[in-house]
């Protein structure tokens, strides 16, 4: 902190002296014509000093400095001490103005390039600046003198302006290249030299060439007798903005500033033909404000379209550079992927695509399922309507579905998961995007492990069945042995053995169910549901009856007949049905919903329930094979259950799916082919009747 203080004092002292020199120039350019000045620089100075500190820590010791200088150089003119006092006051209220209306116009912080907006924002600032200086400076010379300054006060004020305007920009400008210079390259010189030897010869001798140029052109514009045009120099300045640095550009108008004033004052050039001082000085100030703010705003607008065109560009590079990575991840996939629009055509294909489903449709060829050989597990036909991607653009949900697929340029058949994901565009038309993952070998390693299981578990029977028996037959001979702690301790011994053989028995029992719905044959057949629902219904009635649990109640609304292999279908509502009712808190009476819909060729049957609910997160990994959702709750089971029931409907063609009870609970839903003739089966005795015929 120490160090930074006597530094801004350093800066205070130095902006003091310039502005010193700069308030005996404007005396001396007001010497030879009365009391009208050719050029005020002194207030450009003020102004490009109070910007330059307004990051200063020390910010009172600049308007001290200030004032004293006005007062010192106003006595050292003979002016009186009044007099200076107004002056003073006028140039600290342009200043002040200047300094509090500045950042309001420009906005970039400090080291931010200048725009065409703030170029404009900039002369209002100083135009107001001027106006309270102005104001101020009448005021008080009319207080003092009892005599107002007229036209002269408006001159000054015009002066002001076009040199505060100068330097001030020219200030900005200056800090925004060397803000970039220290951000580039740590150091302001090392980026100016970076910046000279980047100009190219070419462009160098065009520099030099504008110089030459504009020596010359000011110099007959100035000095040649009978000249009296100088307005022509305008192009040179114009040359100067479109195709040279905005820095020259400014030192371009300073100079033109500075040669007007000086040939101005010394009796030549155009101006000086006007006969009046005071027209010779305005019109000269309406030249010099004019090349500023031409040159200026050609410069900071071309300024401003190079920095777009290289923002631009430097995007389209980088949007570039992410499609080439993006294209290089998506042709490196080993799963295909594929994006499909509205009308079924092939937007964007991987090289996994094709080989993944062996060929690609062309847009001539019609039906996709058939072209690509797509079918279901079991070898039913898959159509083109239930096709996930369809499914996804229709309804813009996600669709996963497994499927095999068999045509001529595949080597073998081959089991694909299929995602499909719906995809929106900015122009509103809708597309899907579609992931082929090959599971071949992970179906074929299920599969085998599911027979090995089936193999294994309807060999462990027979032993199984040992156990129990012996276990049995050790309980009743221990029913007439005479009390024993001995005896106590083998028939607590033998209850465990028996509920460990029970829990073995399920898992066996869950293990054949499961084998049976993966490779038992369908032999499907219309079955009227409300009968089946009702002895299943029955069944669980008795069951807790005789264990003396909370008796469930059921509602069973109208069932459409579907179309089922029975056997299959009572499992699959036993197992459904008997979660329903043991999953259900202590204490609670279970009561559980059983309804139908029918949709065209399907029927939909929702059981809810009101138990203890599936875990957030849970309601698709429950139907997997051995997921427990309440595992250490004291809720017994193998987890085979629902992975059974989600077999069973998938062979039927139907899907299966869990969703929260709005009531409490959970509501499962399985849909399966609705009966499409009158022969009705009656699935509790297995024998077919003629009934009339149901309407959905």
């Amino acid at each position: 902190m120490m160090r930074g203080i006597p530094a801004s004092l350093l800066r205070t002292a130095g902006f003091a002296g310039l502005f010193l020199v700069m308030e005996f120039v404007s005396r001396a350019a007001m010497a030879q014509h009365s009391d009208v000045p050719v050029v005020w620089p002194a207030a450009g100075v003020a102004v490009m000093w109070f910007v330059a500190q307004r990051a200063a820590r020390m910010r009172w010791a600049d308007p001290v400095a200030l004032v004293a200088v006005i007062v010192a150089v106003n006595l050292a003119a003979g002016a009186g001490a009044a007099v200076a006092v107004v002056c003073a006051a006028a140039g600290l209220a342009q200043v002040e103005v200047f300094r509090r209306l500045l950042p309001r116009a420009y906005r970039g912080s400090d080291g931010a390039a200048l725009r065409p907006r703030d170029l404009w924002m900039l002369l209002a600032v100083v135009a107001g600046a001027a106006a309270a200086g102005a104001a101020v400076g009448v005021a008080g010379l009319w207080l003092v003198t009892g005599a107002l300054p007229g036209s002269t006060a408006a001159i000054w004020s015009f002066c002001d302006a076009g040199n505060m305007l100068l330097f001030a920009a020219g200030m900005l400008h200056l800090q925004a290249v060397a803000a970039t210079y220290r951000a580039r390259y740590g150091l302001v010189a090392a980026g100016c030299r970076r910046s000279v030897r980047a100009v190219s010869g070419a462009r160098a001798a065009e520099y030099a060439a504008v110089t030459l140029c504009a020596l010359a052109g000011y110099g007959v514009a100035m000095i040649w007798p009978g000249v009296s045009m100088v307005f022509p120099l305008i192009a040179l300045t114009v040359w100067a903005a479109v195709r040279l640095s905005t820095t020259y550009v400014m030192a371009h108008s300073l100079g033109a500033a500075v040669v007007t004033a000086v040939c101005t004052l010394h009796g030549y050039g155009p101006f000086t033909q006007l006969g009046s001082p005071s027209h010779a000085v305005l019109v000269g100030q309406v030249f010099i404000a004019t090349i500023t703010l031409v040159g200026l705003a050609l410069a900071l607008g071309r300024d401003e379209r190079d920095t777009l065109t290289a923002e631009l560009a430097g995007e389209k590079e980088r949007a570039s550079q992410q499609a080439d990575l993006l294209n290089a991840v998506v042709d490196s996939m080993a799963d295909g992927l594929a994006v499909v629009d509205e009308r079924q055509g092939i937007v964007r294909h991987n090289p996994a695509a094709r080989r993944l489903m062996g060929r690609i449709r062309p847009a001539d060829e019609t039906g996709n399922s058939s072209y690509y050989g797509l079918s279901r597990l079991d070898g039913t036909p898959f159509a083109d309507e239930e096709l996930p991607y369809r499914q996804a653009i229709a309804d813009g949900q996600v669709h996963i579905v497994d499927l095999l697929t068999n045509n001529p340029d595949l080597p073998q058949e081959r089991i694909l998961r299929f995602i499909a994901t719906p995809l929106t565009l900015a122009c509103g038309a809708r597309q899907a995007v579609v992931l082929a993952h090959d599971i071949t070998a992970e179906r074929r390693h299920r599969d085998e492990l599911a027979s090995f299981a089936g193999v294994v578990a309807h060999d462990l029977l027979n032993p199984l069945a040992t156990v129990e028996g012996w276990t049995e037959a050790v309980a009743d001979a221990l029913t007439d042995a005479p009390e024993h702690p001995a005896v106590a301790e083998a028939n607590s011994g033998l209850a465990r053995v028996e509920r460990a053989a029970a829990r073995m028995r399920g898992l066996v029992n869950d293990l054949l169910a499961y084998t049976t719905t993966r490779d038992a044959t369908i032999k499907p057949a219309t079955v009227d549901l409300h009968p089946l629902v009702t002895d299943v219904a029955d069944a669980r009635i008795d069951t807790a009856m005789a264990a003396d649990t909370p008796v469930p109640t059921f509602t069973v609304g109208d069932l459409d007949p579907v179309h089922a292999d029975p056997v299959l279908l009572r499992q699959l509502l036993d197992n459904l049905i008997s979660n329903a009712v043991k999953y259900t808190a202590a204490g609670v009476t279970p009561h559980i919903t059983i309804t139908g819909t029918r949709q065209d060729d399907t029927v939909a049957v929702t059981i809810a329930d009101n138990g203890i609910g599936i875990p957030a997160g849970q309601h698709d990994a429950v139907f997997d094979t051995f997921h427990r959702a309440h595992r250490g709750k004291g809720y017994g089971g193998t987890g085979l259950g629902l992975a059974i029931c989600k077999r069973t409907v998938e062979r039927h063609g139907g899907t299966i799916t869990a969703t929260d009870n709005p009531g409490g609970g959970t509501r499962f839903t399985f849909t399966l082919p609705a009966a499409a003739d009158t022969a009705v089966t009656d699935p509790t005795t297995n024998h077919t009747t003629q009934t009339p015929e149901l309407v959905a």
